[in-house]
This record gives structure tokens, sequence and C-alpha cells, in this order.
């Protein structure tokens, strides 16, 4: 019954039963791949799905995307869920129907450009959506083995140009099951930077023509009165400016702020804040959602999100604070995500694994412990093997950007170092973790 209880928890993240119909055109950038769903939108009308084939890789086999659809506000999933529990029989020989609750999780995110981008939920249709601290007998939706759920889920729209992502509903340490689909991908394409040209200096010796009207070659005094190209208009740059300062002293830090368009994977440039001040200036062209990463000798390497999609201001401040380093120092590293109950590290984790190289090649007699730790459930040797295996996985990860390994221990400790040893399942999360110890600077 408990690990009934946590499938069905599960369960709602990915779950929103739809009654009615829901259209099959309109797909506004994006297709790739749907569902052949025969089945129907609230389980029982015949309601074919908008889509052909399946998108994406679910961690649990019941749960399909069966159509993708990007419109001006929102990223729309439409889903399915098939109860795959089989029926069983008591001792007298009647046959057990077991039910499933469904529900969808609040906290559910969408997670692109390896990491560096994710995108909340904003509304899941036809089924409560539950908060962390609701509890899903309360609120959830009750399936029977051989049932069919279909459902919508709206998140905040992706950025222009991330086609690839994944959905993810818990990051799971030990043998609990979640409802992750992974290699999700739509057609959404980014509109083109228009970078406005310097003009071209006139050639030495030669006087500049000015406004005067070009000569064709032919005869004296030929006006060529072609019409001449119009070139695209230039996309206008916004003034991001502010300063960079030490988060504990307030002081101004010299660092580097590497920029670039969310769904590319080349930084477009970098700026140098000032010594003396924590100043710093960029200029980015309008229209497009920027992501950077801050870094600086003895600190830890912060990255943040700048939207320019909607922006009006020619100028934009955004002050940046770094927090020092220090020997001993235990640091989270927050968005480590890995395939359910295995411990292969899945694309969503590099961008948090990147800052970590970068604060390593930032401070080159740096020194740390990798650390993996579980929650308190399931059986105590199978979390150790799987929190050294997780943590390894980290490690080679960290090996393979050009970090030596007499820099870099791990240490897999298990169940045996919970921060809560009570509370909910969704309270204790904060016991799967992986974390590194500061040994050397």
């Amino acid at each position: 019954m408990k690990n009934l209880f946590y499938f069905t928890i599960i369960s709602f993240l990915l779950s929103s039963c739809m009654p009615g119909m829901y259209q099959t055109g309109g797909n506004n950038g994006g297709n790739s791949g749907g569902s052949s769903g025969n089945g129907t939108y609230g389980g029982t009308s015949g309601t074919q799905y908008p889509g052909d084939d399946d998108n994406g890789r679910s961690a649990d086999r019941g749960v399909h995307v069966s159509n993708i659809r990007l419109t001006d506000q929102y990223t729309i999933l439409y889903m399915s869920f098939i109860n795959l529990t089989k029926p069983q029989r008591d001792q007298n020989g009647r046959v057990l129907n077991p039910e499933q609750h469904i529900a969808f999780k609040k906290s559910a995110t969408l997670i692109a450009a390896q990491g560096s981008r994710t995108f909340r939920l904003i509304k899941a249709e036809g089924i409560p959506v539950l908060n962390d601290n609701q509890n899903i007998d309360d609120l959830g939706y009750n399936t029977r083995s051989g049932e069919q759920v279909n459902f919508v889920l709206y998140f905040e729209r992706l950025d222009k140009g991330l086609e690839y992502f994944d959905l993810f509903e818990c990051n799971d340490y030990d043998h609990l099951v979640c409802w992750n689909v992974y290699d999700l991908h739509t057609i959404n394409p980014n509109d083109p930077v228009v970078y406005k040209p310097s003009p071209p200096a006139p050639a030495p010796g030669k006087p500049s023509t000015g406004t005067n009207p070009v000569k064709k070659p032919g005869k004296i005094g030929e006006v060529d009165n072609t019409p001449k190209p119009v070139p695209p208009a230039a996309v206008p740059n916004i003034m991001i400016s502010g300063l960079v300062k030490d988060a504990k002293t307030q002081k101004p830090v010299s660092a580097t702020i590497d920029y670039k368009i969310s769904s590319s994977k080349l930084k477009i440039d970098s700026v140098q804040s000032f010594a003396s001040t924590g100043i710093y200036k960029m200029y980015l062209p309008k229209g497009q959602v920027y992501t950077y990463v801050a870094s600086a000798k003895g600190y830890i390497v912060t990255n943040d999100v700048i939207d320019l999609s909607k922006a009006n201001n020619q100028n934009i401040t955004r002050d940046i604070y770094l927090t020092p380093l220090s020997i001993g120092d235990k640091i989270t590293l927050k968005n480590i995500y890995f395939e359910v109950s295995k411990s292969d590290l899945l694309p969503a984790s590099y961008a948090e694994l990147d800052k970590l190289v970068t604060m390593m090649n930032d401070n080159p007699k740096m020194e740390i412990r990798l650390e993996g730790h579980t929650d308190i459930v399931g059986d105590h040797d199978a979390n150790l093997e799987l929190s050294q295996a997780r943590v390894d996985a980290c490690k080679e990860y960290i090996l393979r950007n050009g970090i030596s390994g007499y820099r870099l221990q791990a240490i897999g400790y298990g169940d045996t170092k919970p921060i809560l040893k009570k509370g909910t399942d969704e309270e204790r999360k904060v016991n799967r973790r992986v974390e590194f110890v500061i040994l050397k600077l």
C-alpha cells in the first residue's frame, strides 16, 4: 500500500484528467511526433489524440506525451496515463481491482538548455493541482486497472529556439517511481538577431560620394535609377548594467560575466566588472532571452536569466552578488538529475556541473570532495550503492571537462546523513542531494 501511495503521488504530477474533446489542428510550432492515441480525453468518449507518434521517453511505461503545442503564452502538453496494475485475487478467489490515485504536482517543471532554463507549471485542466503539503488521497483522481486518462498541462512558454526539453517531477534517490518524461521535442525556431553593420570607411584618397547619384557604366550622364535593396532593420540594443559585489562584505568584485542566447551552447561574448567599483555593462539586442554566468577567483559561480523578449526599456539594472569560498564550506548542487532509480546522469544536470568546473578552473589549487545522499527510506545497502554510483557519475563528468583527478574525491553516504529524520515524503526531499566540500584553496 505504501508503494501504491508513492506511485499515485508521482502520477499526480503528470496527470490532469481532461473530459471533453481537444482540437487536432493548430500545432503552432510544435509537433515533433505525437501519440497514436486511440484513447479518449476523459477516458471513454472515443475522441482521438491530436498527434501521430509517441514523443519523449517516459520513466513510467504508463505515461505518454501525445502532442506538444506552443502558443504565445504556453507550452501545452497533451498526455495520457494508463493504469497498468494487474487485478489480483483474494483468498476466496474474488477479483481485486487495485485503484491508483493520480494528480498533478504544482512543483513540476520543464527543463531545457541542459539545465540552465526551467519553466514552471501554470495550470492543469480537469484535475486539481496538488501543492507539496496537500494529500493525494483527499484530492487525487481514482483510476482502476486498465483505465486510461488523458490530460492537458500548461507550462510557461519555452524560449524561442529551445526545441529539446524534459518534463521533470522528482529527482528520485531511492526506490520510488517518478513520472518524468525525457527527450521531448517540438518545433520552436529562434527569431534571427540582426545587428546593424558599421558603414564602410571610404577608400584612401577617394572622397565619399555622399548622396550623389551613382552612375552606371556606359553613356555619360546616364543615372542608375534601379531601386536599391532595403537592408533589414537592426534590432535595438538594450544596455544591461550593474554592480558585482561580495555577498558578505558588499565590496566590489572583479568578475567575468559570460552571456549567451538561452537556446545556444556558445557564448556571445563576455564582459569584465571593474575591480575598483564592480561596475559592468553589456549591450544585448532586445527580443531574446539570455543566460549569463558570473565567476571570479575565490567565489562561488552564479548564473541567472535576462529576459529581453518583451523588453521596452533601453536600460536595465541588474546587480550580481558573489559568495566567497572558504575551506570547509559545504555547498549543495541544486539541479542534479538522474534517471529514475539509476545512476545515469541526465543532460539537465550539465549547467550546474559546468558551474563547478568553471569554479575549479578559476581556482586552480581548489580540491573538493563530492558527497551523495539519499532519503532514509528503502534498503540501507542499496541506498549506499546508489549514492556512490551517482556521485561517481558527477565526478566522471567533471573529469571529462578537464579537471585533474587528484583534485576530486567522491563518497556516497546513502541514508546515513539525513537533514530531516521525520516529516512527510515531500519535506524529506531535502535528504536527496549531491554536495561538495572544499578541502583546499
